[in-house]
């Protein structure tokens, strides 16, 4: 199986998840300031997501034998940013 990736593949796995993550990052910076988290409590549901991301499209693609890439709801984010304002962390 890997003898068949190509550099081609690594490079449009890598441009559809950095249009997948930074499609709703902006979103996601208003819901993380909507709570009032601090930059490390940031940083982790970054990396969360992110990692969350990873690990489900790695888990899927190998299931299903086909590229699967997941991402956010940018509707989700954008209803976290909105209604969170009154939730403390």
């Amino acid at each position: 199986m890997l003898s068949q990736l190509k550099l081609s593949h690594l490079a449009a796995g890598a441009v559809a998840v950095l249009v997948g993550y930074t499609s709703s990052v902006a979103i996601i910076f208003q819901a993380i300031e909507a709570v009032g988290a601090t930059q490390a409590q940031a940083n982790s549901w970054l990396m969360a997501l992110g990692l969350g991301m990873g690990v489900t499209s790695l888990a899927l693609s190998q299931w299903f034998r086909i590229p699967v890439l997941t991402a956010w709801s940018t509707p989700g984010a954008a209803l976290l940013a909105v209604g969170l304002k009154d939730v403390p962390l």
